[in-house]
């Protein structure tokens, strides 16, 4: 009887996709870097629409436009976590690659679905230690949490640790890399640092004895490249090892590859090394051709992490879905405004697929070869992605 039970046991766990939906699944967003360039904020700023009093807006002064064609994407998520490269602090002012933005930013980040900002990276700084500050405490203002940074060396250390239908679920972040030194006695503020490896080794242990599943967010790597570090690899080896189960990688601007990594202790672990730009102003400038297609730094994907309780023994499962994305970034003809806002590939082909029918001549010309575009693009963000790897626990998803 014990065998039969057994063989009915292998039956269903092959029989159900690892990613298949089952009731009490955790499901974690992360998007690479948010950037408020000067022109996405102008952007916002031309779409904004005007409440019934003076000095209202009905959409966050036109930010909501900038994640309106993203925002389903995150709906069925229980956290979203972006890397928020940008302070906000009064007077809202910014020039080029010195940036800051104005708090109604948030607002619209939270409607789009966001729960917490990564913010240790090169551009927290741009406003100096006091902006640092003001970051954090609009962020809380606004109801996001923040990550990588802390009014103190606990808060900072300490991370996130949120019990998720029944998993704890933890999240620690640091910055590798810093467009200014980092004070010896900063005030006010607490920044991680990726390479301060014992004492992000404390940090591990001690958040992981508060949760499940311990995921690290870290800005780190070589702008424009799509290969990892070196260094870059053995370290997050070694923190893997140490009791990370995924780490999440932006700041190079471009998809780089994942990479599975069984740790000492057997655990099934992933690295995704840099996920791309999130929305920015960045150039379609030709950075890698893969199979005869153009990656840019406006291709970037999401990265699903869905977490299970197993009905056999009670083990954590966990898979991963990558979600490829772009920036739509362009001149808007009948009003002369340039529109850039964050798309999901799969929407983009639906939305040409719905009117190909109907199309005749130059127009389904037009429309076939867009799609045959996307299809493309796509398939080159998968093949970035896996980069000729076998990611048993990954799926790419788009139609």
């Amino acid at each position: 009887m014990k065998r039969f039970i057994g063989a009915i046991l292998v039956v269903l766990l092959v029989t159900f996709p690892r990613c298949a939906g089952r009731a009490g699944e955790v499901r974690l967003s992360f998007t690479g870097d948010i950037i408020m360039h000067m022109p996405v904020k102008m952007c916002a700023r031309a779409h904004n629409e005007p409440g019934t009093q003076p000095h209202q807006s009905r959409n966050n002064r036109g930010f909501d436009f900038l994640f309106e064609r993203i925002r389903p994407v995150f709906s069925d998520s229980d956290m979203v976590v972006g890397n928020m490269e940008f302070p906000v602090v009064p007077p809202f002012t910014s020039k080029p690659k010195i940036f800051n933005c104005e708090p109604d930013v948030l607002s619209a980040m939270k409607k789009a679905g966001f729960h917490v900002m990564h913010i240790a990276n090169n551009h927290i700084l741009d406003q100096g230690e006091a902006g640092v500050v003001s970051t954090m405490r609009y962020l809380r203002a606004y109801g996001l949490d923040y990550l990588g940074v802390g009014h103190n060396e606990a808060e900072a250390r300490g991370g996130i640790v949120r019990t998720l239908r029944g998993i704890r679920v933890g999240l620690i972040g640091y910055a590798g890399y810093l467009n200014y030194p980092l004070p010896a006695s900063a005030s006010g503020y607490r920044l991680n640092w990726l390479y301060n490896r014992e004492r992000v080794i404390e940090d591990i242990a001690a958040v992981k004895k508060r949760c499940d599943f311990l995921i690290m967010v870290a800005h780190t790597g070589l702008e424009y490249r799509y290969r990892p570090r070196e260094r870059d690899r053995e370290l997050f080896k070694e923190y893997l090892n140490a009791g990370v189960d995924c780490i999440i990688g932006h700041h190079p601007h471009v998809v780089q590859p994942a990479e599975r990594v069984i740790a000492q202790d057997g655990r099934i672990c992933y690295i995704f090394y840099s996920l791309g730009n999130f929305i920015s102003n960045q150039s379609t400038e030709g950075m890698i051709n893969i199979n005869g297609v153009t990656l840019t730094t406006r291709d970037s994907i999401i990265v699903r992490c869905i977490l299970s309780k197993s009905f056999v023994g009670r083990q954590l499962d966990v898979c991963y879905e990558i979600v490829p994305i772009f920036t739509r970034n362009a001149i808007n003809g009948a009003t002369g405004r340039r529109e850039i806002q964050t798309v999901l590939v799969d929407d983009e082909i639906n939305a040409l697929r719905s009117v190909l029918s109907a199309s005749s001549g130059e127009e389904r010309v037009d429309i076939e070869r867009r799609l045959t575009f996307l299809y493309q693009k796509s398939e080159a963000v998968k093949a970035a992605v896996f980069d000729g790897s076998d990611l048993k626990e990954v799926t790419f998803k788009y139609r």
